[in-house]
């Protein structure tokens, strides 16, 4: 099973999570599938009024200091994964009246990570937040989808 996690910089666009609430903000809100992260990057795209987004998507490479990718068989299935998460969002954006492109590029990282850029785009920087918000999540091995605000961009990380 795919898990949804996004942090609460962009709750107010998230639909709130099935199950048990809490008095206690919790720092994500875990969603149930991939749609919904579509879904929901799609909305808050929709929301900035925005009429046309350019996507940076880091596409994986082998990362030996990785614990998430185990061997070339994880890092395979993450590259299809990703790939198929990008094409569903930038056909999700253009229903919605968004006109979106992307452009790939490899990254030697274990995730791919997909951001709706804006001027003073640093792909470098972005990339090591992504990264230290990973690192600080303590995930367990397994198929997350991160929504999250970096740098003041709307990305996916997906690991």
């Amino acid at each position: 099973m795919t898990s949804v996690i996004a942090p609460q910089i962009l709750s107010s666009s998230l639909p709130q999570s099935s199950g048990h609430e809490s008095k206690t903000m919790q720092p994500y809100n875990e969603l149930d599938c991939l749609e919904d992260a579509i879904q929901t990057f799609t909305q808050v795209l929709a929301q900035s009024g925005r009429s046309a987004v350019q996507l940076h998507c880091s596409v994986p490479t082998w990362n030996t200091e990785s614990n998430s990718c185990l061997d070339l068989h994880d890092l395979n299935h993450l590259r299809s994964k990703s790939l198929v998460v990008i094409h569903d969002l930038v056909k999700s954006l253009r229903s919605s009246g968004i006109f979106a492109t992307y452009s790939l590029v490899p990254a030697h990282s274990p995730l791919c990570l997909v951001c709706a850029s804006s001027p003073g785009f640093d792909a470098t920087r972005i990339n090591t937040r992504a990264a230290s918000l990973l690192q600080n999540a303590k995930l367990d091995i397994g198929e997350h989808v991160l929504l999250a605000n970096l740098e003041r961009c709307p990305s996916l990380i997906i690991c």
